[in-house]
Protein backbone atom coordinates (compact mmCIF):
# COMPACT_ATOMS: atom_id res chain seq x y z
CA UNK A 1 0.00 0.00 0.00
CA UNK A 2 2.80 2.45 0.76
CA UNK A 3 4.09 2.42 -2.82
CA UNK A 4 0.59 2.89 -4.22
CA UNK A 5 -0.01 5.77 -1.79
CA UNK A 6 3.09 7.58 -3.01
CA UNK A 7 2.14 7.03 -6.65
CA UNK A 8 -1.34 8.45 -6.12
CA UNK A 9 -1.15 10.99 -3.28
CA UNK A 10 1.98 12.71 -4.59
CA UNK A 11 0.74 12.89 -8.18
CA UNK A 12 -2.91 13.92 -8.00
CA UNK A 13 -4.01 17.06 -6.19
CA UNK A 14 -7.06 17.98 -8.26
CA UNK A 15 -9.51 15.55 -6.65
CA UNK A 16 -10.02 14.39 -3.06
CA UNK A 17 -8.42 11.03 -2.40
CA UNK A 18 -9.56 8.80 0.43
CA UNK A 19 -7.32 5.95 1.60
CA UNK A 20 -8.36 2.51 2.78
CA UNK A 21 -6.58 -0.70 3.62
CA UNK A 22 -4.63 -1.55 6.73
CA UNK A 23 -5.57 1.64 8.58
CA UNK A 24 -6.52 1.20 12.23
CA UNK A 25 -4.82 3.93 14.26
CA UNK A 26 -5.01 7.68 14.60
CA UNK A 27 -1.27 7.92 13.92
CA UNK A 28 -1.73 6.25 10.54
CA UNK A 29 -4.64 8.55 9.71
CA UNK A 30 -2.51 11.59 10.59
CA UNK A 31 0.35 10.22 8.51
CA UNK A 32 -1.90 9.74 5.48
CA UNK A 33 -3.42 13.21 5.86
CA UNK A 34 0.10 14.67 5.90
CA UNK A 35 0.83 12.72 2.71
CA UNK A 36 -2.14 14.42 1.06
CA UNK A 37 -5.10 12.13 1.67
CA UNK A 38 -8.46 13.83 2.12
CA UNK A 39 -9.65 11.15 4.51
CA UNK A 40 -9.44 7.51 5.47
CA UNK A 41 -11.81 4.56 5.58
CA UNK A 42 -11.49 2.12 8.45
CA UNK A 43 -13.39 -1.14 8.16
CA UNK A 44 -11.84 -3.81 10.35
CA UNK A 45 -11.30 -1.38 13.25
CA UNK A 46 -15.01 -0.52 13.40
CA UNK A 47 -16.13 -4.14 13.07
CA UNK A 48 -14.40 -4.59 16.42
CA UNK A 49 -16.69 -2.14 18.18
CA UNK A 50 -19.26 -3.23 20.74
CA UNK A 51 -21.90 -1.53 18.63
CA UNK A 52 -21.15 -3.58 15.51
CA UNK A 53 -23.72 -6.35 15.32
CA UNK A 54 -21.52 -9.07 13.82
CA UNK A 55 -21.40 -12.42 15.58
CA UNK A 56 -19.08 -12.80 18.58
CA UNK A 57 -17.25 -15.69 16.85
CA UNK A 58 -16.51 -13.33 13.94
CA UNK A 59 -14.92 -10.82 16.31
CA UNK A 60 -13.01 -13.55 18.18
CA UNK A 61 -11.58 -14.79 14.87
CA UNK A 62 -10.31 -11.25 14.23
CA UNK A 63 -8.65 -11.10 17.67
CA UNK A 64 -6.82 -14.39 17.00
CA UNK A 65 -5.76 -13.46 13.46
CA UNK A 66 -2.43 -12.09 12.36
CA UNK A 67 -1.97 -9.53 9.59
CA UNK A 68 -0.56 -12.08 7.12
CA UNK A 69 -3.68 -14.24 7.48
CA UNK A 70 -5.78 -11.60 5.68
CA UNK A 71 -5.12 -12.62 2.10
CA UNK A 72 -6.50 -11.29 -1.15
CA UNK A 73 -9.14 -13.41 -2.80
CA UNK A 74 -7.72 -15.09 -5.88
CA UNK A 75 -8.75 -14.56 -9.48
CA UNK A 76 -7.85 -17.57 -11.58
CA UNK A 77 -8.61 -16.19 -15.03
CA UNK A 78 -9.43 -12.77 -16.48
CA UNK A 79 -12.39 -14.39 -18.28
CA UNK A 80 -14.09 -14.28 -14.88
CA UNK A 81 -13.15 -10.97 -13.25
CA UNK A 82 -13.21 -11.07 -9.47
CA UNK A 83 -13.05 -8.00 -7.28
CA UNK A 84 -10.22 -8.69 -4.87
CA UNK A 85 -11.06 -8.38 -1.21
CA UNK A 86 -9.08 -9.47 1.79
CA UNK A 87 -10.36 -12.21 4.03
CA UNK A 88 -8.97 -14.62 6.57
CA UNK A 89 -8.09 -17.89 4.90
CA UNK A 90 -10.50 -20.71 5.74
CA UNK A 91 -12.59 -23.42 4.05
CA UNK A 92 -14.82 -20.69 2.60
CA UNK A 93 -11.87 -19.23 0.70
CA UNK A 94 -11.10 -22.70 -0.67
CA UNK A 95 -14.74 -23.14 -1.74
CA UNK A 96 -14.51 -19.81 -3.54
CA UNK A 97 -11.55 -21.07 -5.54
CA UNK A 98 -13.42 -24.25 -6.43
CA UNK A 99 -16.47 -22.22 -7.50
CA UNK A 100 -14.34 -20.11 -9.83
CA UNK A 101 -12.81 -23.17 -11.45
CA UNK A 102 -16.27 -24.71 -11.96
CA UNK A 103 -17.62 -21.48 -13.45
CA UNK A 104 -14.61 -21.13 -15.76
CA UNK A 105 -15.24 -24.65 -17.09
CA UNK A 106 -18.90 -23.77 -17.72
CA UNK A 107 -17.85 -20.56 -19.45
CA UNK A 108 -15.46 -22.44 -21.73
CA UNK A 109 -18.18 -24.95 -22.64
CA UNK A 110 -20.68 -22.17 -23.29
CA UNK A 111 -23.01 -23.50 -20.59
CA UNK A 112 -23.10 -20.14 -18.84
CA UNK A 113 -22.56 -16.50 -19.78
CA UNK A 114 -20.03 -14.16 -18.18
CA UNK A 115 -22.73 -12.04 -16.51
CA UNK A 116 -24.33 -15.10 -14.89
CA UNK A 117 -20.92 -16.39 -13.78
CA UNK A 118 -20.09 -13.05 -12.15
CA UNK A 119 -23.52 -13.01 -10.50
CA UNK A 120 -22.80 -16.43 -8.99
CA UNK A 121 -19.44 -15.21 -7.68
CA UNK A 122 -21.07 -12.19 -6.02
CA UNK A 123 -23.93 -14.30 -4.64
CA UNK A 124 -21.38 -16.67 -3.12
CA UNK A 125 -19.54 -13.86 -1.30
CA UNK A 126 -22.69 -12.16 -0.05
CA UNK A 127 -23.96 -15.46 1.34
CA UNK A 128 -20.58 -16.40 2.76
CA UNK A 129 -20.22 -13.03 4.49
CA UNK A 130 -23.68 -13.41 6.06
CA UNK A 131 -22.80 -16.94 7.18
CA UNK A 132 -19.77 -15.69 9.09
CA UNK A 133 -20.76 -12.21 10.23
CA UNK A 134 -24.39 -12.88 11.16
CA UNK A 135 -24.63 -16.63 11.71
CA UNK A 136 -21.15 -17.08 13.23
CA UNK A 137 -19.97 -19.78 10.82
CA UNK A 138 -16.29 -18.89 10.76
CA UNK A 139 -15.20 -22.16 9.12
CA UNK A 140 -16.93 -21.79 5.76
CA UNK A 141 -18.21 -18.23 5.91
CA UNK A 142 -16.29 -15.24 4.62
CA UNK A 143 -14.12 -13.55 7.22
CA UNK A 144 -13.53 -10.35 5.25
CA UNK A 145 -10.85 -8.37 7.04
CA UNK A 146 -8.02 -6.06 6.14
CA UNK A 147 -4.44 -6.62 7.23
CA UNK A 148 -5.10 -4.31 10.17
CA UNK A 149 -6.78 -7.37 11.69
CA UNK A 150 -3.34 -8.08 13.16
CA UNK A 151 -3.74 -4.98 15.32
CA UNK A 152 -7.11 -6.03 16.76
CA UNK A 153 -6.68 -7.08 20.37
CA UNK A 154 -10.12 -6.43 21.83
CA UNK A 155 -13.67 -5.27 21.26
CA UNK A 156 -14.19 -1.68 22.41
CA UNK A 157 -17.08 0.75 22.64
CA UNK A 158 -17.24 3.07 19.63
CA UNK A 159 -16.65 6.06 21.92
CA UNK A 160 -13.32 4.60 23.04
CA UNK A 161 -12.29 3.70 19.49
CA UNK A 162 -12.96 7.29 18.39
CA UNK A 163 -11.10 8.71 21.38
CA UNK A 164 -8.11 6.44 20.63
CA UNK A 165 -8.14 7.50 16.97
CA UNK A 166 -8.23 11.18 17.87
Amino acid sequence: LTILLQQVLFEFNEVPIFCAGGIATGKMIAHLLLMGASGCQLGTRFVMSEECLVHDRFKKAFIKARAREAVATPQYDSKLPVVAVRALKNKGMEKFGQLQLELLKKLEKGEIGREEAQFQVERFWVGALKNAAIDGNIDTGSLMAGQSVGLMKDVLPMKMIMENLV
